[in-house]
Formats: C-alpha cells, structure tokens, sequence
C-alpha cells in the first residue's frame, strides 16, 4: 500500500484526524515554525511510531494532539471532538476522560509525595466510578505495567524503568481512547524497554487503546502498525 493511501484509515475506523496542521512560535526576535502541513488519520486502537531528530516537531504534535497547545492553523478532531475549538474546562475534561499522556521527564507526571497506588488512583479523583471498582482497576493497571510490588512505594524510590511504568499506569488510569506517550524507552537499556512495551501492549490491547509514541528508538518500529517521519515540522514518509 502507497504511503499517500496509508494516511487516511475509513471514515467509520478514525479516531484521530489530523488536516493541514500548522504551528509558529514567536521568540520575539523570530519566527519558529514548528509543524507545516501534518495530514494523517489514527484508527481506533492503532498504534502509530512518530520518529525524527530532536527539534523536528515531535513534541509539539503530540501536545496539540493532548490539548496542552494550540497550533496555529488546520484542523485536529479526537475522538469526535474538534481540539482546536476547544477552551478552558472542555481541555482538561478531554485530558482526562480521552487521552492519557506520558511526558519525556516521566516523573512531571507523578505526584512525588503520593505512593504509587495514590498516584494511579488520582486521576480518577471526583469521577462518576464507585470507589470500590476505581481500586480494583489501579490494582489491575498496576498489576499489568508490574508494579504490585511497590504499591507502597513513592516515585522517588523507583528506578527509571519503574517511573516510566507508573507513568503509564497513572496516563492510563482512566481508560482513554488514546495514549500519548513521549520517548517512553529514553535512557532505559534495550532489555528493559523491551519488557515495557510488552507489558504496554499487554494494557493496549486490553483496554482496545489507541497509542501515538514519538521516539527516537527504532527498535520500537516492531510494535506499532505503522510510522511517520517528521523532518524540520514536515511530515516526510508514511509506512
């Protein structure tokens, strides 16, 4: 299949749809543009690899696509809901009940002083679940990303590896329709990272998540259905 076929998945399959996406910063000396002309689809429970140098616009995409930035021009729609129109309170309702996100420092998403069960549980703070079910389904995440040992535990005791678990387990607290997650193997050796996506798959699947991982590793080709590349805010291939 061509990559021009390959952006675009069936109507009825889109969970993300992504035209024409632009974005500038202004330094205030000059103009950074940062994404020109991003055009994709994300069909319900894909997995897509974003990959390219640091300073390409990974990370600018992946934070439009949370609701944490505002691009400047086209269209984003999640899950039904136009990201670009969207303000103050429908943000933060769309982060927590359709996207989770793992940030690159992994622990800016932890609360330090909380344990690791705490820190899972949060996210699911003020919720319409009944107590009992939130903690058996933070048991459960944790169980899956393999940290039931350490539900006593507090972020800073854990080893990198363990962080980048918790905070997935935390982005995934509230079943969203969509994971983002940023460099998720940075700084982890290969077996490590290899168990991580493993157990992360294991969660995806359960949960019928979508998943959009930037990453620098390709090693992590081999578990997602497809790539693109993003070259100087361009998005150059689609495989």
């Amino acid at each position: 299949m061509s990559a021009e076929l390959r952006l675009h998945a069936p109507p009825e399959k889109r969970l993300v749809e992504v035209r024409d996406l632009g974005h500038v910063y202004s330094t205030g000396e000059e103009i950074v543009v940062a994404l020109r002309g991003i055009e994709f689809d994300l069909g319900v429970g894909e997995r897509l690899a974003i990959t390219g140098r640091s300073g390409s616009g990974k990370t600018t995409l992946l934070r439009i696509l949370a609701a944490l930035e505002t691009p400047t021009r086209g269209e984003v729609v999640v899950a039904g809901q136009d990201i670009v129109a969207m303000t103050g309170r429908r943000r933060e309702l769309y982060r927590r009940e359709t996207v989770g996100y793992v940030w690159q420092e992994p622990e800016a998403g932890l609360l330090p002083g909380l344990t690791v069960l705490q820190n899972v549980l949060v996210p699911m703070l003020g919720g319409p679940g009944d107590h009992d079910e939130e903690f058996r389904r933070a048991l459960a995440i944790l169980s899956i990303m393999q940290l039931e040992a350490h539900l006593d535990d507090r972020p800073p005791e854990l080893t990198a590896a363990e962080t980048q678990r918790l905070a997935l387990a935390v982005a995934l607290a509230n079943s969203p329709r969509l994971l983002l997650a940023d460099e998720l193997t940075a700084g982890l050796e290969w077996p490590a990272a290899r168990a991580l996506i493993g157990d992360l798959d294991d969660a995806l699947s359960r949960g019928g998540t979508a998943a959009i991982i930037v990453t620098h590793d390709a090693r992590l080709h081999a578990y997602v259905d497809r790539s693109i590349v993003i070259r100087d805010g361009t998005m150059l291939t689609s495989t």
